[in-house]
């Protein structure tokens, strides 16, 4: 199973429409544009697709969409929280559904303890019936996912791997030097994902291939294949992107991207709000050159 997720994931946006619907007509154009040879799956009801602001309805229609319009395509799909009891009975709800895996970020806002976040994953790696990949982005959690506190949790069976977004390289190489083969590191950052691959990572789960999901997916496979100036090469022309991505946060920006190749508006739900033109300006003056 751990093979799907070696290489490229989109961490897939949310389209809405103005009245802050979802945007079926663009969501399918976006996993058209996304599901070519360099993208090995899709992550969905991530961060990058707006999880907090979905009700559990409308990510199990996103779900089945992305199933029926991209069959052949792993499914990693986000389902976290600070609730662990609440966790696990939408787990017990997920459990149904034809999935590859979990994506499942720390809890949030009431910052559990290293011990506390053991017993946290190991309650719904119990409860699950797909595999768990553990999810560690301090940033915008509040509590890091220490690299002891993730190799105890390697052990689980059912725990597969971490997309690690601390953006701490020194605690990634802690993780990979110390994991078993079975285990993943995917890159959470898409600036580091290079990085992340030369310590010995697994892969990434991208907001930028949402944009330029061939030329990032042709970073990591090159690498992976152990072509490292061409791998480079694609880092390079992919940089100042991005910078901008980081300009007005995720997921305003890689929407507002997504804007000027005609694949969805740049609406996002409240609290966030849109990309400003100078953002969208960017992308425009980029694609003309």
């Amino acid at each position: 199973m751990k093979e799907l997720f070696v290489g490229t994931g989109v961490a897939l946006v949310t389209p809405f429409l103005t009245d802050k619907k979802i945007d079926y007509d663009s969501l399918e154009r976006i996993i058209k544009f996304v599901d070519l040879p360099e993208i090995n799956y899709l992550a969905i009801i991530g961060s990058t697709g707006e999880s907090a602001t979905l009700s559990w309805d409308e990510k199990i229609e996103i779900l089945e969409f992305t199933k029926k319009k991209a069959p052949d395509q792993p499914i990693l799909f986000g389902l976290g929280g600070n609730n662990t009891a609440q966790l696990l009975r939408e787990i017990s709800l997920i459990n149904k559904y034809p999935i590859n895996g979990i994506l499942s970020v720390t809890p949030y806002y009431n910052r559990p303890s290293q011990a506390g976040l053991i017993s946290h994953y190991r309650q719904i790696a119990d409860a699950s019936d797909h595999p768990i990949i553990l999810y560690n982005v301090p940033s915008r959690t509040g509590v890091n996912l220490e690299s002891d506190t993730t190799l105890v949790l390697s052990e689980h069976p059912n725990i597969m791997g971490i997309k690690e977004a601390s953006g701490d390289l020194k605690q990634c190489e802690r993780i990979i030097n110390a994991k078993s083969d079975n285990f993943l590191l995917l890159s959470g950052n898409d600036p580091h994902t290079l990085a992340i691959l030369k310590l010995g990572g697994n892969g990434s789960i991208s907001v930028l291939a949402n944009y330029k999901p061939e030329m990032f997916g042709n970073m990591v496979r090159s690498y992976l294949n152990k072509e490292y100036q061409r791998a480079l090469k694609y880092q390079n022309e992919m940089r100042e992107y991005f910078d901008w991505m980081d300009l007005e946060g995720n997921p305003t920006s890689i929407k507002t991207a997504l804007k000027t190749i005609r694949l969805c508006d740049k609406t996002v739900r409240s609290p966030l709000m849109e990309g400003s033109i100078d953002l969208e300006n960017k992308f425009i003056k980029k694609e003309s050159i």
